[in-house]
């Protein structure tokens, strides 16, 4: 059924559309004469996501007509790097289908405007819930279930050969429908050189442009070291301690500067001494001491508790924006 929104309430008229407009980008844009911006829904670093309509789906009356528009305006103030870097992922992110990672379906240009064409998500991100939630934590059992569902990407990933490499609450995103998607993968990292063929340089570019998160890295990740399906686990365990104790295992400090200090973790008494060896080993600050797999994780994790939790699993004070 074709979406029955007219463009041109806002202010698209395609007799009138000879170019892109002015100024920074804002809704009533249109790029490549298809993709129409309708709603500014976030922003970060020198990147912007929209809510868009893609006309021509719309015009096919395809039920995907909206979408999101992640942008970046090429110019004096944008480190050519990050462009470079938006494009590359993309490319090797179209090929990364799974439940529980956002679709990445396109990447293009218009004169200085580059746009990644992704899924359009409705809910909040995990890091909104946990604000809004008592003690800024959650449950065991709808952790439990968010560990299945984020390992299950991970665990597609990097059987594809990418690791996330930045794992935070706010790269997970809680659809109103129930579903749990994992996003921002376009900054994500090849494993293995191998992998990489003319691509070895995305590590520097990632630790230059400072796009990983200090507070969720691995120490390896934080001294420089090549990413690694381990780092993930530690970003992982990290997040899930977060989730059931509502602080971070480490308090202040970073994982390096726990490990200077010999910092440890205290123990969260809502989980069973089996759960609490996976996280502990989890977050191990030696890679050669931590669990290796995200799969051995989850399933370290989950084997203390099998009952199915269905698909019912959002607390009642969940409410999408």
């Amino acid at each position: 059924m074709a979406l029955k929104i007219d463009p041109r309430a806002y202010g698209f008229h395609p007799e009138k559309c000879t170019g892109l407009p002015d100024g920074p980008p804002s809704p009533g844009w249109v790029l490549k004469s298809r993709f129409l911006l309708l709603k500014e829904i976030g922003s970060g670093g020198q990147s912007q996501v929209f809510k868009a309509m893609d006309l021509v789906a719309r015009k096919a009356g395809l039920s995907t007509a909206i979408v999101a528009i992640k942008l970046m305006v090429a110019g004096e103030d944008v480190d050519p790097d990050f462009i470079s870097l938006m494009h590359r992922e993309a490319r090797r992110l179209r090929d990364l289908v799974h439940p529980n990672i956002v679709r990445v379906y396109d990447m293009d240009r218009t004169g200085p405007v580059h746009f990644m064409v992704m899924e359009f998500l409705e809910g909040r991100t995990l890091s909104a819930l946990l604000r809004e939630s008592p003690e800024r934590k959650l449950p065991p059992n709808h952790v439990e279930r968010l560990v299945q569902d984020i390992g299950s990407a991970l665990s597609f990933a990097h059987g594809k050969g990418i690791v996330h490499s930045d794992l935070k609450p706010g790269n997970i995103f809680l659809e109103s429908s129930g579903a749990v998607k994992l996003i921002d993968f376009n900054i994500a990292c090849p494993i293995a050189r191998s992998i990489r063929t003319s691509e070895e340089d995305t590590l520097r570019i990632l630790i230059r442009t400072g796009a990983i998160t200090p507070a969720y890295a691995s120490p390896q990740r934080l001294q420089g070291a090549e990413p690694c399906e381990a780092d993930d686990v530690f970003s992982f365990a990290l997040l899930t301690y977060l989730m059931l104790a509502g602080v971070r295992p480490f308090g202040p400090k970073n994982a390096l500067e726990a490990l200077e200090a010999n910092a440890t973790p205290g123990r969260i008494n809502s989980v069973n001494d089996a759960q609490w060896r996976t996280i502990c080993s989890g977050l191990a600050l030696n890679d050669h001491d931590r669990t290796t797999t995200v799969r051995e994780f989850v399933d370290g994790f989950s084997s203390a508790n099998k009952q199915s939790l269905g698909r019912a699993w959002l607390p009642s004070w969940f409410r999408p924006v």
